[in-house]
């Protein structure tokens, strides 16, 4: 019996130039040249905030914002369009109505390739300056794709790169993104605002004009056919959360 994907999935994925030739995801990595199939499940309990305060549920980070489009038609079945993820990521921040100076770390799609990498860089950047207004600090918010530490789940992807940005909020540490040690030369990280994360660090509030806000996550997944979607997840903050307990994931009021 067999438990895995079949072969001829590899085959096809192989004679689409879609699989990497180093066997792993390396996002935003040199030589990126595609990546590496994960299989996967991931379950989050949505609940309403107030309702989950009333319970007294544990509470993991609190949904600010979600939002979907699609990129209609581009140069090819696997060709991003950035306008349209710019589109998304931007309603998802005005949405949350969150400053994007507080995201101090965004989940990316990641998928390691040469002409996703950068595209997926420039969609997130305009979108930043255009919700801010203006242009934004440079390199001030930690980057990373948990693709880099288990391959593409495919259509747990979404669910995946959750699960990760709950745990670094969690642990209030962010974890490396593999592969990445040299960084894709397509890509000039020192114009935008985002910093691959390369090793294991700690996750600290972000301090703005001395006010001490929540760690706040922007997550990306972005599928092949030009499905774009964006969430913005802040940590649940109150007094409770000094005390040391746990929290699940909620859905915004």
């Amino acid at each position: 019996m067999h438990y895995g994907s079949p072969p001829n999935k590899y085959l096809g994925l192989s004679l689409g130039q879609f699989i990497s030739s180093r066997g792993h995801c390396e996002s935003f990595g040199e030589g990126g040249d595609g990546y590496i199939p994960a299989e996967g499940v991931g379950v989050a309990f949505l609940k309403r905030l107030s309702d989950a305060e009333r319970d007294g549920d544990h509470i993991y980070g609190v949904i600010k914002g979600s939002t979907l489009n699609h990129g209609g038609k581009t140069n090819g079945y696997s060709v991003p369009n950035p306008n349209a993820q710019q589109m998304t990521i931007a309603r998802a921040l005005k949405e949350a109505r969150i400053n994007p100076e507080s995201i101090s770390y965004i989940e990316a799609h990641g998928t390691g390739t040469k002409l996703g990498d950068p595209i997926e860089i420039t969609g997130l950047t305009k979108a930043f300056e255009n919700v801010s207004g203006g242009i934004q600090d440079k390199q001030r918010c930690w980057i990373g794709s948990a693709k880099s530490n288990i391959g593409h789940c495919e259509s747990a992807a979404g669910i995946a790169g959750v699960t990760k940005v709950l745990l670094q909020m969690k642990h209030r540490q962010i974890v490396p993104s593999l592969h990445s040690k040299v960084l894709n030369p397509n890509i000039d990280f020192s114009s935008t605002p985002f910093v691959v994360n390369q090793e294991l660090r700690d996750w600290d509030c972000p301090v703005i004009d001395g006010n001490v806000f929540p760690r706040v996550a922007g997550i990306s997944s972005f599928g092949a056919g030009g499905s774009n979607a964006h969430m913005v997840i802040e940590e649940y903050f109150n007094e409770s959360k000094v005390q040391g307990r746990r929290y699940l994931l909620t859905a915004p009021l």
